[in-house]
């Protein structure tokens, strides 16, 4: 603990990455107080929870390596309940800044050095982590030195970050009054629209759902984000369900995509039978975006063909409101912006009245093939027909 704070005293641009367990521990108001009195800039990494306030004047969204913070160079990162960087694919560059000295917090030995190397590691709760390394500052920093120790610091993170959502709200706005309503839009009515502590379980992909309008936070009277860590589907629905027996006099609203809910479609029988008032906002573009953006991104055949196999969800297309109402859920389908600021304040009604509720938003596809609605176009009636004949 003495050797992170004599590193945090001496750095000259630290940056703290936080992950889930912080959220694990409680240690959210922890890790507020500790950031706000020293200064420090927050970036989140990967996870199911938002361990830090998403709109607070320190906190740099998630984190990046090309964010303006971290391009300007840094020479300190402490992973807080982090996993580690990368993992996921063979990257091209560095997903790390490679000569930063890196500390680790946490429990979880797995993700201690996974990936990228570990400079220093403290095997602890994070939330007493935490206040032992408050301590072991404020016993290091002289009196004089500690009343405005991270003042100048805080001072760039707070531009830096105000110019951030700036920029975010900026161009989600561009994104406002599409005809077929924009996935931005979307999250923008949703945020302004729920309760000011709803629950949002997220089963949408971020490569469709950007939830940054959200002012998430960390208290219970404040909005809260869960979500889940893996690449599987069908984790929404039950999530959501679960929520709501864990907090049943907080809204609950599960934000999932089309395709996910066809792989959980009956736990809508469950939340009757169980009377569990889940609100569900279903986000329909008729497609299996994310793996579409993925074989785009990968530039070969189906992205020189526009011809994406299995992606589409159309022909015929699915009736979610029907699907629901078939296991005692009932909602409606709507397909503006003003529509949908009704809907869910129906469905929010429905929810304290008792009873679980569906909104089947269709909302534009967006990304590389997003005009492409071409399927296989097998049909084994055709083949019965000709043997027939």
């Amino acid at each position: 603990m003495e050797q992170a704070a004599r590193w945090l005293i001496a750095s000259r641009r630290p940056l703290l990455v936080v992950g889930d367990e912080v959220w694990k521990s409680g240690a959210q108001p922890d890790l507020v107080a500790f950031a706000e009195k020293f200064g420090l800039p927050v970036a989140s990494g990967p996870g199911g929870f938002r361990n830090f306030p998403s709109r607070h004047k320190l906190h740099l969204g998630s984190f990046n390596m090309s964010s303006d913070y971290v391009k300007a160079g840094v020479d300190l990162i402490v992973m807080i309940g982090a996993r580690d960087f990368g993992g996921r694919i063979v990257p091209g560059s560095p997903e790390a800044p490679a000569d930063a000295r890196i500390v680790r917090i946490g429990l979880d030995t797995s993700h201690m050095g996974r990936n990228y190397p570990t400079d220093l590691a403290l095997v602890a709760d994070v939330k007493e982590a935490i206040k032992d390394l408050r301590s072991a500052l404020e016993g290091t920093l002289a009196k004089q030195r500690l009343a405005s120790f991270g003042s100048a610091r805080a001072e760039e993170v707070r531009a830096l970050s105000a110019k951030m959502w700036t920029n975010y709200d900026a161009a989600a706005r561009k994104n406002f009054g599409w005809q077929e309503m924009h996935p931005d839009e979307l999250t923008h009515i949703m945020a302004r629209t729920l309760d000011p502590n709803a629950i949002i379980v997220s089963e949408t992909h971020s490569a469709t759902a950007h939830y940054d309008a959200f002012p998430f936070g960390v208290r219970e009277d404040e909005q809260m984000f869960v979500g889940y860590t893996g690449n599987s589907l069908g984790w929404g629905i039950g999530g959501a369900t679960g929520a709501k027996i864990a907090a049943p006099d907080r809204l609950v609203v599960c934000s999932i995509g089309d395709g996910a809910v066809m792989y959980s479609a009956s736990g809508f029988w469950s939340q009757v039978r169980y009377g569990v008032p889940v609100l569900t906002v279903v986000w329909n573009n008729h497609n299996y975006q994310a793996v579409r953006l993925g074989f785009n991104r990968y530039g070969g055949k189906m992205a020189a063909t526009g011809q994406y196999a299995g992606m589409y969800l159309g022909d015929p297309e699915i009736d979610f409101v029907k699907l629901a109402e078939s296991q005692g859920v009932k909602g409606e389908k709507v397909g503006t912006a003003a529509d949908l600021d009704a809907a869910l304040k129906r469905g929010i009604q429905a929810t304290r009245n008792g009873n679980p509720y569906l909104v089947e938003a269709v909302i534009s596809r967006i990304g590389g093939g997003a005009e492409s609605a071409w399927h296989e176009g097998f049909k084994l009636t055709q083949r019965m027909k000709g043997r027939r004949a």
